[in-house]
């Protein structure tokens, strides 16, 4: 053979190794690496990464309970001398650290977006503007209106950034220091995208997502006694990805991000008093590690973790149900599928362990839609050519309910004697009465009776003033971010379904589909096969099964509904909402009419394609963006009741559409449509602008100075940073700590990992504070603590720990055994100067377990017969962070650990072990068949003792002496 034919084929085989190569992950595939693109690429794409967790000693979250413990610090006991929380408990660690992430995108026509994700409970606009000051002063190209932020929406994340008196119920008191601290993260992780744009390409799709999802509202019952609310699991069950490749080299792409949208609320922990990302931490983590490349996520519609998955159902490592947990709830985990491999579908506040286990088929999602892009197999195929653009609009409220509103009362209920007092409940309605005839209540319910007949607008519903309460403006801000074909519309509510499903439906690019809302009249014998409803009937099928038990509205309220009743029900759903914000119908829009043809419905009609302008391969509805509008419902769920959700509906019952309606015309103004026009109360709409803009300037002047003023003056710390206690070493099923001297709470806020010795002296990163490696301080103790906090006297300990397992359910990978190291990175305060400090601890080693099995071999002459039993592992450890407890559960033991350890285990060999008085010592393994039962045989000599030992599939063991 000829050199040059050796070369070409050599060459030839170097070009196939580079596009066929594939990296072994959890979840499968090679990542769906597209083949690299044929002409130059015309836009750019940058990713940022910040950290923002919060200091240590604010609230973490809406779960911490309401009292203070300061006054308890100052007379003896943990106190934080900085004052971080206001009106409820403090921190004292940290669980998984949160961040602000960033998408920059330059289009090929130059343009510039930025899509930035924060782990903050709720968007509002003031933070924003004062990132957009920031950004300002320095070169990223990304103004104020250039940015969508998108919140994680968790509950457990601390949040002290608004004015709106409202949210101090929920979280706590404003804070300059923390409002200015959050900001200058989220200008830092814009800042970084900008700074490191590369060529890139850009892919999207949808898939269907069933496990990790949610309807929180459920059924409920009207007022009229017809069925409200939602199944279980209805929803927008379509989980978006847009992947971002960096085409630096076009002949080996590379990850750059991953955007997705879904809807799932992070409320599924308690007042554990640690700040952590809930489930986004374990989510980032899992799809971090097996794309390679940083996730950012975005909310949807209204999913829940909270009260939407609490249940019997054993899942698959597919996501199938493959089993049910047995009635009695005390029986030990025995019954499970697949080998002990069944996740229980519950992740009701269940905290960390059960939120890591059930997240897992939510990443199993997120990676099949990243491949299935590289593919090809995409809704919006990859390219790196594509434009950018945006429309913000900060809407006036309609006619008919001008300014935000919270806690909406039912003017029935409250006329027949059951008062209704707005506000008095935030954010739902306070009542105080009793329902019945009283000297009031008759005059007032025929008053009310008298002036519907004679057809006087007498609102259905009454509400307080939102404004400073939950909203910070009079106004509704509305975004439509456009990236080639695809369209990111923002509502800036926390969106139920019927408004995200209706939104999509409007601006897609099929004509004619558009979906009501849900009908729960589909389900009812009676009334399903009304072949007036059957289109609509059909299309909500794609949302939920409605096969499940707990999705047919007659086993659950009964089904005999009177047919006028559920006639209006669909009226409200289904009809026409044309003209409801007329001027002619600005007095009477929040009065329902008593003719069925004469209702405005959930919606109105008008579709992208109506504007002239086509639809988009890909519209997503993003909640939870830009600022706070409250939970926003269809004019259905607005009506039909009392409740909570509806409580936050801020402009009414024709809110949603009021949203809808609106984004569809800033979609068709990004692909060539008219631009958004004028609004009746746009003067309104500018005195607020003049007043935001003005608030906002004096906010972030006042918030700098005094975050400068208090860096500046912060107290030295009691030095030099060092370790103090050294990890031990420990078995799987117990954790090991570290504990240094540190910085204070308000310098520090240390970044810990893991490494393990993969070569002798060779250490790499295993785990890290996404939720691997708890952290916790040691607050000064009372009023001593205090005086020596700001003398510069006092030492801050500070304690890291990590927990060594075997999985449940062993996809999620146990520890290996071997060495390891704690290594920390942080912040001490000398001489008036954040100083830095780094190092490891020493080593410590994970060795298997080694517990006592639960056998009663019987003795055959030399034989022994047994099967092969269930080993039972330790359930918990005694540890320092007051999470860590046994709650004595079979069926869950939700604080047992902070990892999801196994609570039993299969053994899967067996052997003998004989061992002399002189210590030798020999093995004879034991033969098993399929069914576990074993059979070993062996002499013993005169003086030997034997053991027979039994292991798991991770090498973990348990024996029993043999007489």
């Amino acid at each position: 053979m000829s050199r040059r034919r050796l070369v070409a084929l050599a060459l030839a085989a170097l070009l196939l190794a580079a596009c066929g190569e594939r990296s072994e992950r959890p979840g499968g595939g090679d990542g769906g690496a597209p083949p690299p693109l044929p002409t130059e690429t015309k836009v750019r794409a940058g990713v940022g990464v910040v950290d923002m967790t919060p200091d240590v000693g604010y609230c973490a979250g809406q779960y911490c309970d309401y009292a203070s413990d300061t006054l308890t610090g100052l007379l003896n006991g943990d106190l934080d001398p900085f004052l971080t929380h206001k009106l409820k408990f403090g921190s004292y660690g940290v669980q998984s650290r949160l961040s602000a992430r960033a998408i920059v995108v330059e289009g090929s026509d130059g343009k510039r977006i930025a899509l930035l994700k924060t782990d903050n409970y709720i968007a509002q606009d003031m933070l924003l503007r004062r990132v957009g000051q920031l950004l300002a002063q320095g070169d990223s190209g990304i103004g104020y209106e250039q940015i969508l932020h998108h919140v994680t929406h968790n509950h457990s994340s601390a949040y002290a950034s608004t004015l709106a008196v409202g949210l101090f119920v929920f979280q706590d008191v404003f804070d300059a220091r923390f409002f200015e601290n959050q900001a200058r993260k989220m200008a830092e992780a814009i800042e970084q995208a900008a700074a490191n744009l590369k060529p890139a390409r850009m892919g999207a799709t949808e898939i269907h997502h069933r496990v990790y999802k949610g309807n929180v509202v459920r059924l409920a019952t009207a007022s009229d006694g017809t069925p409200a609310g939602y199944p279980l699991e209805y929803g927008d069950h379509g989980l978006v990805l847009i992947r971002f490749d960096d085409l630096s080299d076009p002949q080996q792409p590379k990850p750059l991000a991953a955007w997705i949208n879904w809807g799932e609320h992070p409320e599924s922990l308690d007042a554990y008093n640690l700040h952590s990302a809930d489930y986004l931490a374990a989510l980032e983590r899992f799809v971090g590690r097996e794309i390679g490349a940083p996730l950012l996520f975005s909310q949807g519609d209204v999913g829940s973790a909270e009260n939407s998955g609490d249940s019997k159902e054993l899942l698959s490592d597919a996501g199938a149900v493959c089993g049910e947990w047995p009635g009695d709830a005390e029986a030990p985990l025995r019954n499970d599928c697949a080998q002990g491999q069944g996740t229980l579908r519950d992740w009701n506040h269940k905290g960390y362990v059960q939120t890591e286990r059930n997240v897992r088929f939510l990443a199993d999602a997120v990676h099949q839609a990243w491949d299935a892009i590289g593919r090809g197999e995409a809704q919006v195929p990859m390219s790196g050519d594509f434009t950018v653009d945006y429309r913000n609009a900060w809407v006036p409220g309609p006619l008919s309910h001008p300014i935000p509103t919270v806690s909406n009362c039912s003017t029935e209920l409250t006329v027949e004697g059951d008062i209704g007092v707005p506000v008095a409940g935030l954010p739902d309605c306070g009542r105080y009465g009793l329902p019945g005839e009283t000297p009031l209540s008759g005059p007032a319910a025929t008053l009310y009776a008298t002036l519907r007949a004679e057809g006087v607008p007498v609102p259905d519903h009454y509400s307080g003033p939102g404004f400073s309460a939950v909203e910070e403006n009079l106004r509704l801000k509305l975004q439509a971010f456009r990236l080639g074909d695809i369209l990111l519309a923002s509502c800036a509510c926390e969106p139920q379904a019927d408004l995200v499903l209706n939104l999509e439906s409007r601006l897609d690019q099929t004509a004619g589909n558009i979906y009501d809302g849900f009908d729960w009249a589909c389900l009812l014998p009676d009334f399903a096969g009304d072949p007036a409803y059957a289109q609509a009937c059909e299309i909500q099928k794609r949302y939920f099964d409605p096969a499940d038990p707990e999705n047919r509205a007659g086993e659950i309220a009964g089904d005999n509904f009177d047919p006028a009743a559920i006639a209006r029900v669909r009226a409200q759903v289904h009809n026409d909402a044309q003209g409801w914000d007329s001027v002619a119908n600005a007095l009477s829009a929040e009065t329902e009419p008593a003719e069925l043809a004469a209702i405005k419905g959930n919606f109105t009609r008008e579709e992208i394609q109506d504007l002239g302008a086509p639809g988009y391969k890909l519209a997503v509805a993003v909640g939870h963006a830009g600022d706070y509008n409250g939970y926003t419902l269809s004019y259905r769920e607005y009506m039909s009741r009392d409740s909570y959700r509806k409580a936050l509906t801020a402009y009414g019952p024709h809110t949603a559409d009021y949203m809808v309606t609106r984004l569809v015309r800033l979609g068709a103004a990004l692909q060539g449509g008219p631009e958004l026009a004028a609004e009746p109360l746009d003067t309104l709409a500018t005195l607020d602008e003049t007043r935001q803009q003005a608030q906002s300037l004096l906010i972030g002047q006042l918030s700098g100075a005094a975050y400068a003023a208090w860096q500046a003056g912060m107290p030295n710390d009691a030095g030099p940073a060092e370790p103090v206690q050294q990890p031990t070493d420990i078995t799987r099923f117990a954790a090991t700590q570290f504990v240094w001297r540190g910085g204070s709470t308000a310098a520090d806020n240390p970044r810990v990992r893991v490494e393990r010795e993969i070569a002798p002296e060779v250490w790499q990163s295993y785990a890290d504070q996404s939720g691997e490696v708890p952290v916790r301080v040691q607050f000064p103790q009372g009023l001593l603590g205090l005086m020596q906090t700001y003398a510069g006297m006092q030492e801050w300990l500070w304690t890291a720990s990590f927990e060594a397992y075997s999985a449940f359910p062993a996809r999620l990978g146990s520890t290996p055994l071997g060495r390891y190291r704690f290594c920390v990175e942080g912040n001490i305060r000398q001489s008036q100067a954040d100083s830095p400090y780094a190092f490891c601890s020493e080593p410590f080693t994970v060795s298997a377990w080694d517990g006592i099995a639960a056998l009663v071999p019987s003795r055959e002459g030399d034989s022994y017969r047994f099967t092969l039993p269930l080993l039972d592992y330790p359930r918990s450890y005694a540890d320092g962070f007051r999470y860590i407890a046994d709650n004595d559960s079979l069926r869950l033991c939700d604080t047992c650990s902070f990892r999801p350890w196994a609570q039993q285990g299969r053994a899967v060999r067996a052997e003998l072990e004989l061992s002399s008085g002189d210590g030798a010592s020999r093995r004879q393994a034991a033969s098993c068949d399929s069914a576990g039962q074993c059979r070993v045989s062996a002499s013993l000599a005169g003086g030997e003792q034997a053991r027979l030992v039994v292991y798991d599939a991770d090498g973990n063991r348990a024996s029993v002496a043999l007489p």
